[in-house]
């Protein structure tokens, strides 16, 4: 997108989505005349719906999102650019997990990093622990305090048995849900009672030894209902081939070698519910086997073993007529125990298992949440809520083989791994607390046109207050029409590794650091040219300031020094012509840039394009193809190396269904042509993975279910 271009966009934005907002809002209220509002089959009020309501219902309206106003709001009505994927959808894909939901939608990107951990990228932002995305189950919050992440091996080994949809919102979303919601929003909805009705078995296996089993059961009484679902899932995982490490060329490498990937885990999820009083709880135990780790050394048996498990009740109350109230209380739990092998045997003419470390932790909080809703008028509907969390850091414990504090080449044996926990301790107990109020006014002004604004104060005990509000508008200008203008501010908070690392060599905390900070506009056209097709444009552009970087010390400082810009633009094309006949093209361009060089930020691309088809062949059998074409990846400067090369995937699901009672089988087909491709090194200069990571060819896998 040329320079000029671009500024000129974001200029017009940065000035005028505002007034324009306001300005379109009193013009259409004093100049037309308008029919009244159709009531909603939901909350009984009205809802912004074009006078053609009932055939832009069809498909592109009937799917629901209740992340941007925590309320169900159809998503073409709703002050938010987001995408609804649903349980029918995922099944049809053959999605293994999460994430693969998550490579298709616009604007996101999915690679692998060191520790074999995945990151996710939105609109061109990229961060080790993908901690600028604030995932949540049933609303409710899986980021971790103590680094920020919830692709810690939590969301993304969420079972998509029990999913019932994934809503998804690009863009700030702090004025309702605060941290972390910085560059979008991710709620898995659960699956209730009323979709299950029963016992369901599914069993799967496939590449790689993977094994997959879940029990899903539903029970829907008058007043009782209960779901509930256990996962097991297990994988020796690719063995991928790296050429070199950071210690090739030394007689202490193990490379060329292959990658181990190895994960197994269980999960188990229970909702129920009695009346107005809901209670929901899931827990996870994980193992997930690393091949690079912190000395960017291909190494063996390094691995990252956890619990983490929530609880949550909450009770709906109808306090009067245009009255209702949500209180809930929760708790959560997490607990590391991992064995990190930094470097491999015999390092350095010693070390005759490797260097080892590991650094336990444990994290609990507690708190609640009360929301009230309440309808001004049938037009004017606001959301008011308190918040507090009281978070707990605990049994902090280091043990090591060598002294944490001076990094290899030069490492101090100590004979054998034991507890240095007492004077080269990794991080340390901590406390944090957090209060919070929010409101949100949803005005619909006229049938045709809604203004929404809102504006969230959290307040935390270890560095402060932040505001942060939120304006958007949604106009159906014409009957096969609608526009969006939105404005948002978000922050993610400090994590405790920022905050309280010590005794590393690498990075230390910093204790007088502040929250990170994003202004974002965007404005969305969306257009309905026939009953079965939809076009969407989007443009975002995003300010980011206070990011919070390494300095240049050694060991490095965590600070906030860190600005940049990014903007693009996302195409959508969806058509839809029956129930299992529909198919979906995107296009993402998106420039970040650091704000202080005016240089591109690394590893990200600037292009990228994905492709869906769903066709039901039979009445027994559908097919589902997913193509997803990733750019070229730039590199830092200093990097010589090439641009990281593009690359196109293709996955082939097809289900057989309708031969036998309740029984479905599927067979999925990941990377089918096998494209050999890899996701960049991030050690820039120092080149010290020069191959970067492989990705797994290709993979199958057939799975059954049965509903008793």
């Amino acid at each position: 997108m040329p320079n000029k271009f671009r500024e000129e966009i974001r200029r017009y934005l940065r000035y005028l989505t505002l007034p324009a907002s306001i300005y379109i809002a009193i013009l259409i209220t004093a100049s037309s005349s308008w029919s009244s509002p159709p009531e909603s089959s939901i909350s009984g009020r009205p809802l912004v719906l074009s006078s053609t309501a009932e055939e832009l219902l069809l498909f592109f309206e009937e799917e629901e999102l209740v992340i941007a106003t925590r309320s169900a709001t159809p998503v073409r009505k709703a002050p938010a650019i987001a995408t609804v994927i649903t349980a029918d959808e995922i099944r049809n894909m053959g999605a293994r997990d999460v994430l693969d939901v998550l490579k298709m939608v616009p604007g996101f990107g999915v690679s692998i990093i060191e520790f074999n951990l995945f990151m996710l990228e939105v609109r061109g932002i990229r961060t080790q622990l993908s901690e600028k995305v604030l995932f949540m189950i049933d609303g409710h919050r899986l980021n971790l305090h103590w680094n920020g992440s919830a692709l810690y091996h939590i969301a993304d080994d969420v079972p998509i048995d029990y999913i019932k949809r994934i809503e998804i919102v690009r863009g700030p979303g702090s004025v309702l849900y605060g941290a972390n919601a910085f560059v979008a929003v991710i709620n898995i909805v659960t699956k209730d009672a009323d979709n299950i009705k029963g016992l369901q078995a599914t069993a799967g296996g496939g590449s790689f030894d993977t094994q997959h089993y879940n029990l899903l059961y539903g029970h829907a009484g008058q007043k009782l209902k209960i779901t509930g679902s256990l996962d097991y899932y297990y994988s020796d995982g690719a063995k991928l081939k790296i050429e070199q490490d950071a210690l090739s060329g030394t007689p202490f490498t193990t490379t060329p070698g292959e990658t181990n990937l190895g994960s197994e885990r269980t999960d188990l999820f229970l909702k129920a519910s009695y009346g107005d009083l809901t209670f929901k709880g899931q827990y996870q135990k994980s193992r997930h086997e690393q091949n690079i780790g912190m000395g960017y050394a291909l190494v063996d048996y390094s691995y990252q073993k956890q619990d983490n498990y929530w609880l949550e009740l909450a009770y709906d109350s109808k306090i009067a007529e245009d009255t209702s109230s949500n209180i809930k209380l929760f708790f959560n739990r997490f607990s590391q125990e991992p064995r990190v092998k930094v470097m491999p045997d015999n390092f350095a003419g010693s070390f005759p298992g490797g260097l080892i470390g590991r650094p336990f932790l444990k994290n609990r909080s507690f708190g609640g949440e009360l929301q009230i809703d309440y309808d001004i008028s049938k037009d004017n509907h606001l959301v008011t809520g308190a918040y507090y969390e009281k978070v707990r850091q605990y049994d902090v414990k280091h043990f090591t083989n060598f002294d944490p504090r001076v990094f290899p080449p030069t490492a101090i044996d100590l004979g054998r791994v034991q507890d240095v926990s007492s004077w080269a301790n990794w991080n340390r107990d901590a406390t944090r607390e957090i209060w919070a109020a929010y409101v949100q006014d949803e005005w619909d002004i006229k049938d045709d046109l809604s203004l929404t604004a809102g504006v969230r104060y959290d307040h935390y005990s270890d560095f402060g207050g932040t505001t942060n509000p939120r304006v958007g508008i949604v106009w159906g200008f014409w009957e096969k029409a609608d526009l969006k203008l939105l404005y948002g501010r978000a922050f993610r908070a400090p994590n405790f590794v920022e905050l309280y690392n010590r005794n590393n060599p690498v990075n230390v905390g910093n204790k007088d650091v502040k929250p990170e900070k994003i202004t974002t506009y965007e404005a969305s056209l969306g257009f309905k040219p026939a009953r079965s097709f939809m076009v969407d444009l989007n443009y975002f552009y995003s300010e980011i300031n206070d990011l919070i970087i390494w300095d240049a010390q050694s060991p490095a400082l965590h600070v906030n020094a860190g600005e940049a810009e990014v903007d693009g633009i996302e195409f959508v094309f969806t058509g839809q012509y029956t129930h299992d006949d529909y198919w979906k093209l995107s296009y993402t361009y998106q420039d970040p840039v650091d704000s202080a060089t005016n240089e591109r930020l690394p590893y990200v691309p600037l292009h990228r394009a994905t492709g869906s088809v769903n066709y039901g062949l039979t009445k027994y059998l559908n097919a589902r193809t997913d193509i997803l074409w990733t750019g070229e990846r730039s590199r830092p400067a200093g990097d010589k190396r090439d641009d990281v090369a593009a690359y196109t995937t293709v996955d082939l699901a097809l289900t057989l269904k309708n031969f036998y009672k309740t029984m479905e089988i599927q067979g999925t087909v990941h990377n089918l042509f096998d494209e050999k491709y890899e996701d960049p090194d991030t050690s820039g200069a120092s080149q010290l993975i020069p191959g970067d990571f492989p990705r797994e060819g290709i993979s199958g896998m057939l799975t059954a279910s049965y509903k008793f």
